[in-house]
Order: structure tokens, then sequence, then C-alpha cells
């Protein structure tokens, strides 16, 4: 009898335990949070790669990385990457990992129509110092190819840069499709949520984000702006990433969204964008960058 106590309590432990470490990994998995910055921690190394993959008929696949590392072991590591082609989400990652100084991701996706890709990852680092205090950390990296698969060309080629005029041409006709598909939506958004653009003079994209690691926001300093940042990504991972929230309730995935648009205002921003259903979506958020 006693020895079956034994067993089972040591039973119970083992179930708590594997309880306990499933939520606390569920809880690290599903969660990037804005803390205070630390500024003794840096990026050595952040970036997002694209490049045109393997060709099949009439089929190409794009090889999508994204890794960075920083100085010092963080508590957690965790990537948001975001996949967009004209003008609209294709894939996702979502990579985490704790105790850790990097972290790598790729995938592949497959497409056939010429496309403008545009990626960017927000590289992210909680961080516990020697008095149990949490900080964050954060950096952005972003990269776009131009991928021109057309049926009077052998194949399907891709650049960053255009080198001729054929390939200034399809730069311009997939910038064009892009920014349609982008402005359309947000003028239908704003129009849906009766807010005045006249309102909101500083206008940004989301791929264009990453331009702010080094340089502020107009009419902000450097420090609140790695605020505001550290802020939304907090607010994109789980109103965005994670699923949004539509006016009936409901949740649905960003996949097929539009490239959000952040309006910037004194006191707040708004991020704005529809659906791939073409609902309209406006999240606000307050700015608190001190």
């Amino acid at each position: 009898m006693k020895k079956d106590y034994i067993v089972l309590t040591i039973s119970l432990v083992i179930i708590i335990s594997s309880v306990y470490f499933f939520q606390q990994n569920q809880i690290a998995k599903e969660s990037i949070t804005y803390f205070p910055i630390d500024t003794s921690v840096s990026f050595p190394t952040a970036a997002t790669n694209l490049e045109l993959g393997k060709q099949r008929y009439d089929e190409y696949s794009v090889l999508w990385e994204t890794k960075s590392n920083v100085n010092k072991k963080a508590y957690l590591r965790q990537n948001m990457g975001l996949l967009y082609a004209n003008g609209r989400l294709l894939n996702t990652m979502g990579a985490w990992k704790q105790n850790t100084m990097e972290l790598k991701e790729d995938k592949t996706v497959v497409e056939r129509e010429s496309r403008l890709f545009q990626a960017i990852a927000f590289h992210y680092a909680e961080i516990h110092d020697e008095k149990d205090r949490i900080f964050s950390s954060q950096k952005l990296s972003s990269n776009h190819m131009y991928v021109v698969n057309s049926k009077f060309d052998k194949g399907a080629f891709s650049f960053a840069t255009p080198q001729s005029e054929a390939q200034k041409e399809w730069k311009g006709l997939l910038d064009k499709e892009t920014e349609d598909v982008i402005n359309y939506h947000v003028k239908d958004a704003l129009k849906h949520f009766s807010v005045n653009s006249a309102d909101y003079p500083n206008k940004i994209l989301l791929t264009d984000l990453a331009a702010y690691n080094d340089k502020p926001f107009p009419g902000f300093t450097q420090a609140q702006t790695a605020t505001i940042i550290g802020q939304l990504t907090e607010g994109l991972y789980k109103n965005y990433f994670l699923g949004i929230t539509k006016e009936d309730g409901t949740v649905t995935k960003p996949i097929g969204s539009t490239i959000p648009v952040i309006l910037l205002a004194k006191d707040h921003l708004l991020v704005v964008f529809t659906t791939a259903e073409n609902e309209p979506v406006i999240l606000r958020q307050q700015i608190s960058a001190g």
C-alpha cells in the first residue's frame, strides 16, 4: 500500500510538472511584451533575407529567412516575421527560444505570378537582470525583392534594384499595383470609421518601419521612437499576428490582409488595414513615450 502511495505521488508530481512546463512554454510562446528598454543590450546581427529559389513549370519558390543575435543571453528571444506580396500578407514566421542569444528561422513559399515581395521582422529579447527586474530590447529588419514570371521570358528572374529598362518597367508596374491596393483600402477604412486623414500628417508603411531603428519619428526623440515601436510590436503581435478581431467579435487570420499603415499623432497612433475579406480595421494605441 505504501509503495502504491509513493508511485501515485511521483506520478502526480510528474503530471503537475509537465502541465506547469507546458503552461510556461505557452506563456513564453504567445507573448511579445514591451518592458522598459535595456540600453546595454544590442543586436550585432538582425537581418531579413529574400532569395529566388527553384523553379518548376510555371511556379517558383522564394526563400525567406530571418536571423538575429543579441550581445548577452536573453531569458526569451522571439521573432515576428511578416511577408507581403503585392500589398497583401502572404505568410508569417514566429520563432521563439528561451535562454539564448541567437535566433534563426526560414521558410519557402511558392508563387506563380509576378510579385513585389516585402518582408519585415521584429526581433525581440526579454532580459531579466540579477535583481529579477524585466527589460526588453528590439530591432527591426526588412527586405524586398521583385520577381518577374512572364510567359515571354525563359523563366522567373528577380532583382532588388532594377538594372535594365525592362526591370524598371516591371518595378513601376508592381509598385503601382501594390500602392493601389494599400491606398484604396486605407482610404476605405478611414471613410468607414469617419477618420480625417488630415489629422495625421505622418503616415508610415509597416514594411518601412525598420528605417526608424536609427532615426526618430517626426516630432519624437529616438528614445521615444524606440518606446513607441516596442509598444506597437506588442500590440501588433496580440491583435494582428495571432489573429484579427473583427467588428462582430469573431477572430480571423491575418493572411491576405493589406500592409498596415501607421498614422501618427502627438498622443496616439492608428494602425489601418483591411482583412482578406476586405473588412476595414483600425487599431488605436496611446503613445506614452515619456
